[in-house]
């Protein structure tokens, strides 16, 4: 479930944020050590990949696919 206080202009600013790690990551583990440095991982769900928290977890918004660099 996406965190009820995010907004969707919060939203685009997250997604601006990790937009060039989701292009320019290699593999699975590289996205997950970018995003690690920016306070974010992510959870493949029922709903598909969704970016949340660390350390907490909270869901923040489905990831969009990974295009390449």
């Amino acid at each position: 479930m996406t965190h009820i206080r995010i907004n969707p202009i919060t939203q685009l600013q997250v997604q601006r944020l990790i937009e060039s790690d989701l292009r320019c990551a290699t593999d699975d583990f590289d996205l997950s050590r970018r995003l690690a440095h920016k306070g974010f991982g992510y959870r493949d769900t029922t709903r598909g990949r969704m970016l949340v928290t660390l350390p907490h977890g909270v869901e923040v918004m489905n990831l969009p696919a990974q295009r390449g660099c």
